[in-house]
């Protein structure tokens, strides 16, 4: 198995986002399609290293949220690829409306261009993989596990000694020992997070491939450091929930604790803006405060 990381250039940036093109015996498989903003540069990346993107016979994405999967309707409707998608996701890869109308009520007039258009995907083309599901693709075996917590609808890949791992692994640009937490709403959950890192952890694979931003080959310890930042995380935003804090300023103190942690772990300075690009900490901020005000309404 050979693993062409494409680096996407979102938001015309460096490896913010990557694509997967896994060159297995029988052909090739896609993991992850990115969103449709940067279509072109996945089918350019694919063409540059000599293949067609007809030759991609079968798509996995990890969720849907648009990051991850924006692209999926183009490669099943208009490539007459297979998708594979966790069967909670699936239905917004058929009818995309409803995802696009929420997204364009957060992104407003910046929607087109950071995350393009998203084609419907036709329903026969549109697998449904349950946890522990293994399928053939390019002669190779990929197993979907269920993996919750950044999203409810998560799956990672497992293929051989590589685990492709969506967002459940965090985001950790090149070259930078800072694992950011993924966290943007609305369904974070800690302790379904936690479960599934660990789910990680015990099957011990030798590389992660993540989403933002590449290839991972110090499993365990970027697993249990990982593991380390969710939890405290989920409970720096509690913590100030539980002082009243509000909605803005908890996005401005959330950063300022994730970039505490970032400096700590030799971040330098001009790699800030990139994370904050990949995975901004207003956002996530949001997510984990989302969470622990439905436990709080939960509990009433």
């Amino acid at each position: 198995m050979n693993v062409h990381t494409l680096d996407l250039h979102f938001q015309d940036t460096e490896k913010l986002i990557a694509s997967f093109l896994v060159e297995g015996p029988e052909g090739l498989a896609l993991v992850e399609t990115g969103p449709g903003s940067t279509l072109p540069r996945l089918l350019a990346g694919i063409e540059a290293l000599g293949f067609s993107p007809k030759d991609v016979s079968d798509v996995f994405v990890t969720h849907i949220h648009l990051d991850h999967a924006g692209a999926a309707g183009w490669w099943a409707a208009e490539n007459g690829s297979t998708v594979h998608v966790h069967p909670q996701g699936a239905r917004h890869l058929i009818d995309p409306s409803r995802l696009m109308e929420s997204a364009r009520m957060v992104y407003g007039d910046a929607m087109d261009h950071l995350w393009g258009e998203m084609i419907p995907a036709p329903e026969e083309k549109v697998h449904l993989i349950q946890d522990n599901e293994s399928v053939s693709a390019a002669g190779l075996t990929f197993t979907a596990w269920d993996t919750p917590g950044h999203a409810r609808h998560h799956h990672c890949f497992a293929v051989g000694d590589a685990v492709f791992t969506g967002d459940v692994a965090g985001a950790r640009l090149p070259g930078c020992d800072y694992l950011s937490v993924t966290s943007a709403p609305p369904q974070f959950d800690p302790d379904a997070y936690l479960v599934s890192i660990d789910r990680l952890l015990t099957a011990a694979p030798a590389r992660l491939f993540l989403t933002h931003f590449g290839e991972v080959t110090d499993v365990q310890t970027h697993l249990t450091d990982y593991r380390e930042n969710v939890e405290l995380a989920s409970l720096f935003v509690r913590g100030r929930l539980d002082e009243g804090m509000d909605a803005d300023s908890l996005q401005i103190a959330y950063q300022a604790f994730q970039m505490e942690i970032a400096f700590r772990s030799s971040l330098p300075h001009e790699a800030w803006p990139l994370y904050q690009l990949a995975n901004p900490t207003g956002m996530c901020a949001d997510g984990i405060r989302l969470y622990w005000e439905k436990q709080s309404a939960n509990a009433k």
